[in-house]
């Protein structure tokens, strides 16, 4: 980032929360591995809100790398469609962390990704959202290769409420 982006400091504002996060998503994959869900662990290098005025999309750009994505790929090339998600979302340093975990209740199949973004550098976004009443993940990969998730509930990707504390709040939402 050159700087001039809204979440040009989150990176580096992120990264000594990061490893809790990380814990957090492991953490909740135990829980669905152990209700005997397949479950799958992106791991992004970097996360980018994208609003409207950029160019036309908005939502979390998460960047992932290549093995990951052509392993979602096939999940998805396999016949696994996303009907609900989920969203495990904290608050610290200025910025929202999020577990997200992508859900095909029928297959019991989840795809869990950790996302973060500056509260105050992400409110074109959240607009955006919810003014469309739905609100995207972009993951994709250096060579912008990219599948494009769609949650229905943009709330649940709002600042959570109470405030900065260690605990998340979970929520839950359905998936187109």
């Amino acid at each position: 980032m050159d700087g001039s982006t809204p979440n040009a400091t989150a990176h580096s504002r992120a990264m000594p929360h990061w490893e809790s996060v990380i814990a957090d998503m492991e953490a909740t994959t135990a829980e669905y591995d152990d209700d005997g869900w397949e479950t799958m662990e992106l791991h992004p290098g970097d996360v980018t809100p994208l609003w409207s005025e950029e160019d036309g999309e908005f939502g979390l750009d998460v960047l992932v790398p290549d093995n990951e994505f052509e392993a979602l790929e096939e999940l998805m090339d396999g016949g696994v469609s996303f009907d609900a998600f989920e969203a495990y979302r904290a608050l610290a340093d200025g910025l929202v962390f999020a577990v997200i975990v992508m859900e095909d209740r029928e297959d019991e199949t989840a795809v869990l990704y950790p996302v973060y973004y500056d509260v105050q550098g992400a409110e074109e976004m959240l607009a955006d959202a919810m003014d469309a009443g739905k609100m995207y993940s972009f993951v994709r990969t250096l060579s912008e290769d990219r599948i494009r998730f769609t949650h229905d509930d943009p709330s649940l990707f709002q600042p959570p409420e109470e405030p900065e504390t260690e605990d998340a709040d979970s929520a839950e939402g359905t998936d187109e």
